[in-house]
């Protein structure tokens, strides 16, 4: 659901941290702990509060984005990259995000996560792909080894990767 600054107000108790403080100790918990399930976790509830569009400038003032960025650079976890997108898809629907995402991160680690076999992976890389198309974005996501792997995807028996590859195929690259 999303929220309202009132809401927030409502919900947060008189001395209970702000929205933008419990990012930021999230994001230090994530830079500072060395156990690969408490980054999971954190990565998990970064991802979360991306949903809500009302966060998205405490996200960019915090470091999540640079956190995201990082983990899809690097990282070679599943259960860290299928968080990391889902940040990433959740976020790149505003125009500041998504302009962060492409200087920082660019398509090519998107788009290699179309190699990955996770389906809520592949199922947020093609949203995201879907929500930075542009004319801009057009010669790198529009490819020959982009629609084979979409192709292929149309086909396979998960409805969910399905609908979204022939979607993807009718509207972006317009091939039935």
């Amino acid at each position: 659901m999303f929220s309202t600054q009132t809401q927030l107000k409502r919900r947060t108790p008189q001395n209970g941290t702000n929205r933008e403080e419990y990012l930021s100790l999230l994001v230090d918990e994530y830079l500072n702990t060395s156990s690969y399930e408490a980054k999971c976790q954190v990565l998990a509830n970064l991802a979360n509060f991306a949903y809500d569009p009302i966060n998205y400038s405490f996200i960019r003032e915090v470091g999540v984005l640079d956190i995201f960025v990082h983990v899809l650079k690097k990282e070679t976890s599943t259960k860290l990259l299928r968080f990391a997108i889902a940040g990433i898809c959740n976020l790149c629907i505003d125009p500041l995000n998504a302009e962060y995402i492409l200087t920082y991160l660019g398509l090519k680690y998107i788009i290699a996560l179309l190699n990955s076999s996770d389906t809520t992976i592949l199922a947020d890389t093609i949203t995201t792909l879907l929500y930075v198309y542009n004319e801009h974005t057009k010669p790198e996501i529009i490819t020959p080894d982009v629609i084979k792997v979409l192709q292929q995807l149309k086909d396979t028996e998960d409805p969910r990767l399905s609908n979204l590859a022939t979607i993807f195929l009718q509207d972006v690259s317009q091939i039935n």
